[in-house]
């Protein structure tokens, strides 16, 4: 096999954080702005701001983009040896990140950019004691809202990296995702498991917070039905990533649009 290089240049940039949310006039022009219908048949939920504490999962260390440290040294030194010339530096950013999903379109793996059980037994480093060691070292922890930065990060790296992904009814994998099976799917992937429907991740998980950050859930009402029915990850700079419809798949939106102004109803921090 060639030995493979990757160049920063072919990358899009780090995100914006802008830490409020700012609703502006109507932007003019065409938006695929329904969300399309998903699994929440639940119509006519309560929208009571009921507070509570996420249910955190720790997983055997999935390892994707934001991530630092040796566990991400050893990842880049095993796709070194199958060909992939990358500096082990120990941060998963961009380069990493498109030479893992390489390694995975390679191995006939799922390619999601993400270091799970499967691509880590690809890459051989499931087998033995001191990788995994350093690998469950470098596991999420349970975290207050002051010191979640790199879950934060994840979060939106996790959701970024599966634009594009299809529209599909009940989908909760990139080869297809409704509304809320996006959510759950980014979230589990940084550790926290969600209630599966819009309606029960705005009445149940996490906590409402004023403005969205980064990384928080934004929520509308009375989309493809009535009652809490749509939700997706702020990014910043008035913008969401999302499971729109058929038509648009997981994508970019800016929260400008008066569709989704109009039926704005609130965010929460699951972190």
């Amino acid at each position: 096999m060639l030995p493979k290089k990757y160049s920063i240049g072919k990358y899009i940039g780090t995100t914006v954080f802008v830490t409020s949310l700012t609703f502006s006039p109507v932007v003019t022009g065409s938006v695929f702005a329904q969300g399309a219908p998903d699994m929440d048949t639940t119509v006519n939920e309560t929208t009571t701001h009921k507070k509570s504490t996420p249910t955190i999962t720790i997983h055997s260390n999935p390892i994707l983009a934001g991530d630092r440290g040796k566990a991400v040294k050893d990842v880049q030194s095993t796709l070194n040896q199958h060909g992939y010339q990358l500096e082990t530096d120990g941060i998963f950013g961009p380069i990493t990140n498109q030479a893992v999903q390489d390694f995975q379109q390679d191995h006939s793996l799922l390619i999601d950019g993400i270091v799970g059980p499967e691509t880590k037994k690809a890459l051989s480093l499931t087998q033995g004691t001191e990788e995994e060691s350093v690998i469950i070292e470098e596991t999420p922890k349970q975290q207050t809202k002051g010191t979640t930065a790199s879950t934060t990060s994840n979060i939106v790296a996790i959701a970024e990296s599966v634009v594009g992904s299809p529209y599909q009814f009940g989908g909760t994998t990139p080869a297809g995702f409704d509304s809320s099976g996006f959510i759950n799917y980014v979230f589990k992937q940084a550790g926290i498991s969600l209630d599966r429907t819009h309606a029960g991740m705005w009445e149940n998980n996490g906590t409402h917070v004023d403005s969205p950050s980064p990384g928080d859930v934004v929520f509308f009402e009375d989309t493809y039905k009535e009652g809490v029915s749509h939700s997706g990850i702020y990014i910043g700079n008035n913008q969401m990533i999302h499971a729109g419809t058929e038509e648009t798949g997981v994508e970019v939106t800016s929260l400008e649009y008066d569709y989704w102004q109009s039926r704005y109803i609130g965010a929460k921090s699951f972190q």
